[in-house]
């Protein structure tokens, strides 16, 4: 592929990612609301649908901060008392995180909210149609995973995601 046809390609799925993530508008139900936890922390806490246990480095890697970073937020979370954190058995360097009962509330409280804008969203679909976009949408992480590992762009969408965070630092509270 030339120069050109890469440049095309790659406008064409930015404008489609563009055109998803408008008609997704995550966190759209919550607008308005005074909600207990910012973006950032309910991000955090969305890990968990994915795994019950993590470790302040899947929390860096997975929102683009630093360790401290990460380390302070779920020190903030824990305050809230949405975590609690745990020694790795195995490594006393590791620590293990874990939602408590009250981040699983905060969670499900969420994730219900979400899952209604998207059933809403989707509802004109076919059961045919709900597949194929499942299955596409699956096939899109996956290849956008392997595409930040081989580019070596951890490290960009990193300091990107730390830059992101220092300048919304003063709007946050446990």
């Amino acid at each position: 592929m030339n120069n050109a046809e890469s440049d095309q390609l790659y406008f064409k799925i930015y404008i489609n990612l563009q055109k998803i993530f408008r008609c997704l508008n995550i966190g759209r139900v919550f607008q308005g609301k005074n909600l207990p936890i910012t973006i950032t922390q309910m991000r955090a806490l969305s890990l968990f649908n994915e795994a019950e246990v993590v470790n302040i480095t899947d929390i860096s890697r997975s929102l683009g901060m630093s360790l401290q970073s990460a380390t302070n937020l779920v020190r903030r979370l824990e305050l809230a008392g949405y975590l609690e954190r745990s020694k790795n058995k195995k490594d006393k360097r590791i620590s293990e995180v874990r939602l408590t009962a009250k981040g699983k509330q905060r969670l499900n409280f969420f994730r219900k909210g979400e899952l209604g804008s998207i059933q809403h969203l989707l509802d004109g679909l076919d059961p045919f149609e709900g597949k194929v976009l499942n299955e596409a949408l699956t096939n899109a992480s996956l290849l956008f995973e392997k595409a930040i590992i081989e580019s070596g762009q951890e490290k960009t969408i990193q300091d990107a995601g730390e830059k992101i965070e220092s300048e919304t630092i003063d709007h946050q509270h446990p």
